[in-house]
């Protein structure tokens, strides 16, 4: 049998058992009947390895055998097919028909790019089984732009990328989104676009779907509609007159689409040869400098003034709202009624045309927010104002309860209370629902609100890994505050901005930009939280020296702030571990614990528990270990955090092994993997599949996900017969400054090489840091050497 035919063998037995592990056994004998080769788990796991690279489908590595997991439908983000849609035959017929990757719609506004869009979207859905996806990019609107970073974000958690996996550089994001789309067939529609960006697929299979106002290769440039594709619309909305009365409805209308919906919209009860005659007033030809505007600012108008006084009101504060939609409870906001008064204004607006529904969403044509603006008056300040100050209250609350609080600075007063929440998940899912219009909030905000609303979502976004945002948001809330010489605003924007370098890896910058906010910050709590943080890049550097004076600095300057203080007290446990002064790691660590159950911080006291574990099996402590790692993950259950638990589970599996228990040791290995891969936690999922023996896999996923790390502890078994590989990895550990791991890779060149000296190293090593298994190891290495002259002993 051939190496294709073994690779779909492999597959057929797995997708018969989809869902449920397949016996290692059972697998063999499906690929290679009655003659196995020689090493059949080698052979199987070289196999499994090739057929992951080419099925979309996971594969998951059980304590007994493979299961696959079939990958989840597509995601489907369409916009509701337009069920009033006329004309555009010739248009459709040619797009619908080109296999070009770009179709390209461009055209000037109110043309109807957005509607024949979505028809085609709708008619060529079908040869894209694995989905659609869809964005406005909001281009041409008179509020902040969705950035390429935000669209990629939003595609990738779509196509199944936890948030906390998006990549920061847009490089990586691109990479990152075409990979997961090669070898599926899915439609991107991008509306209102200025270019061709990298959001563009480029991958065989899919298909974009682009519209803009400027100029695109391959277009096809809409024009206005001919006269008969105008009649259908008119027909299509049953509006009756005679044929000239309606020829000159359209060519007033200038036979932009958008005008003659608003004319429809507006003539359900009026009469047409009326509504003709205010049509032709003088005012208009009162033209923005936008092609074709004045035919829909005359239908405009025409509505406007038809609209009662309050769903005027309405229809202009609407103009301020920065985001791409809005609801109900924004609109009771902006013009200060009840949600009942909001709900029947805004229908108002909608069976008028000046407002386009979507379930419990409403938007503004750009044009039309344009117009609307003009009717504003004076109000639209303070309007924006008490949206702010809503969008600011709710936030702060909710992000209290759904994420762990990053909050720098002092409440700002507001005008009116938000909304409150019974439960995180309620808040949670505030946040999820409005983050883009957050986001365009922080963007269009004037000082204080820009600096202030980008501080309390700043937790929900660096722990929902939306960092694309997290940056919009940084980045706005800072200029704000230097825009108006507000130092603690500049301060809180600072740390933000440091951390988002962090989360980048790009070190120094964080470091810079750390120490600027040091010299702006005027309180011991501020110049705590800095000193915390060139710490912590510190120790990613590896200059613990450093890291530990920085920590030490900060430790007595955070008493007052007693989530801050538990968090420095940590964190000094963390690099007191790296330079393996054990023992004094676990005492800050019970110190942060006794702190932590004062305070009633649960996951704060979950995550120091696993610390105080891990330190134990590295003390070869293993019950002491147990008994902290279970404490930690009853405390990770109770605090609702599911993430930390595959780790934990490893560090158990790890236990399990130290002290004999193999079968033990595979089932919370592979209960850790299956947990891992579930959420994406890559440096876990390299662990137990050290524990599982799948050593080679282990290498290659560190390697590809940069976690030297768990190389290491693989390649801490691979040496002990490869003395090369065992040189390589004593050479690493002491370039790296990895302290733990020396003594066991001394042990293992000795184990490799045959090497009393080095063996001799290695305990000795050992028991200065108490590394009580290794020390046990190397002992029982060096009593089992011959004497040293090849004599034997005296009686």
């Amino acid at each position: 049998m051939s190496g294709e035919s073994r690779l779909a063998a492999l597959h057929r037995a797995l997708t018969a058992g989809a869902g449920q592990p397949v016996l290692f056994g059972d697998l063999v004998r499906a690929v290679w009947g009655d003659a196995p080769p020689a090493h059949p788990m080698s052979a199987l796991r070289s196999l499994v390895k090739r057929l992951r690279r080419s099925v979309d489908d996971e594969i998951v590595t059980d304590a007994s055998g493979y299961r696959l997991v079939v990958r989840a439908p597509g995601p489907q983000q369409l916009p509701a097919n337009l069920l009033d849609f006329v004309g555009r035959e010739n248009e459709l017929t040619a797009l619908a028909a080109s296999d070009a990757p770009v179709l390209a719609i461009t055209g000037p506004p109110g043309i109807g790019k957005t509607a024949l869009a979505i028809r085609l979207a709708h008619r060529i859905r079908d040869r894209f089984p694995d989905g659609q996806l869809h964005v406005n990019l909001r281009g041409f609107a008179a509020g902040p732009a969705v950035t390429v970073e935000q669209a990629l974000g939003r595609f990738l958690r779509s196509l199944g990328v936890l948030p906390a996996k998006v990549p920061l550089d847009l490089d990586e994001q691109v990479e990152l989104y075409r990979s997961k789309l090669r070898g599926r067939r899915v439609l991107v529609v991008l509306d209102n676009a200025t270019e061709l960006s990298p959001l563009v697929p480029d991958v065989d299979g899919c298909t974009a779907i682009v519209t803009s106002r400027n100029e695109l290769p391959g277009q096809i440039r809409l024009d206005v509609l001919a006269d008969h594709e105008a009649t259908q619309l008119l027909d299509r909305w049953q509006i009756d007159g005679s044929s000239q009365d309606r020829a000159e409805l359209i060519e007033l209308c200038a036979h932009l689409p958008l005008a003659l919906r608003i004319a429809g919209a507006h003539l359900a009860d009026r009469h047409l040869p009326d509504y003709i005659a205010d049509l032709r007033g003088d005012g208009r030809l009162d033209a923005l400098e936008i092609e074709g505007d004045a035919a829909v600012r005359a239908a405009f108008s025409l509505s406007f003034k038809a609209l009662p006084d309050d769903a005027r009101h309405l229809f202009g504060l609407l103009s301020v709202h920065p985001g791409a939609d809005f609801d109900l409870p924004d609109t009771a906001v902006l013009a200060e009624s009840s949600l009942e008064d909001s709900a029947e204004l805004v229908g108002v607006l909608v069976r008028a045309g000046l407002v386009q529904q979507s379930g419990e969403r409403f938007q503004l044509h750009d044009l039309i927010r344009l117009f609307a603006s003009e009717q504003m008056g004076a109000e639209g300040p303070a309007a924006l104002r008490r949206l702010l100050s809503y969008y600011l209250d709710t936030a702060r609350h909710a992000s209290d309860l759904a994420a762990t609080p990053l909050k720098r600075l002092d409440p700002l007063p507001v005008e009116l209370t938000g909304r409150r929440f019974a439960s995180s998940e309620e808040a949670q899912d505030w946040l999820d629902a409005k983050r883009s219009t957050l986001v365009a909030a922080v963007a269009a905000a004037p000082h204080p609100f820009a600096s202030h609303l980008a501080d309390s979502v700043r937790g929900y976004l660096v722990f929902g890994g939306y960092r694309p945002e997290l940056d919009v948001v940084l980045t706005a809330g800072l200029a704000s505050a230097r825009a108006a010489g507000d130092v603690d605003c500049e301060v809180a924007m600072l740390n933000g901005r440091g951390q988002v370098h962090l989360f980048r890896g790009e070190h120094s910058a964080a470091l810079e930009v750390f120490g600027r906010a040091a010299e702006l910050a005027t309180s011991d709590l501020m110049k705590a939280v800095f000193l915390g943080n060139t710490g912590l890049v510190k120790r990613e550097l590896g200059d613990l020296d450093g890291a530990l004076t920085d920590l030490e600095e900060a430790l007595p300057l955070s008493p007052g702030e007693p989530p801050l203080h538990v968090t420095v007290l940590f964190n000094l446990g963390t690099v007191l571990g790296a330079r393996a002064e054990l023992r004094k790691a676990i005492q800050y660590f019970e110190e942060a614990v006794r702190l932590g159950e004062v305070h009633g911080y649960k996951l704060k006291i979950a995550v120091a528990e696993e610390c105080i574990g891990i330190a134990c099996v590295e003390l070869g402590q293993y019950e002491e270990g147990r008994r902290h790692l279970e404490a930690a993950l009853a405390g990770y259950q109770d605090a609702k955090a599911a993430d930390p638990v595959p780790n934990v589970l490893t560090s158990l599996a790890d236990i399990a092994t130290a002290t004999g228990a193999d079968e033990l040791a595979r089932t919370l290995a592979s209960r850790a993997l299956e947990g891992a891969r579930q959420i994406t936690a890559d440096h876990v999922e390299v662990d137990a599949l050290v524990v599982l023996g799948d050593l080679e896999a282990a290498v290659e996923l560190a390697n590809r996900v940069n976690y030297p790390m768990g190389r290491r502890r693989a390649q801490l078994i691979l040496a002990r017969h490869d003395p090369e590989l065992a040189r390589e990895l004593l050479r690493d550990v002491r370039d790296n400054n990895a302290l733990l791991m020396e003594s066991k890779s001394l042990l293992v060149l000795a184990e490799a090489t045959g090497d009393v000296a080095v063996a001799k190293e290695a305990l000795e090593l050992a028991k200065a840091r108490e590394q009580r298994a290794v020390v046990a190891r190397a002992e029982a290495f060096l009593s089992a050497q011959p004497p040293a002259n090849g004599g034997s002993t005296s009686s």
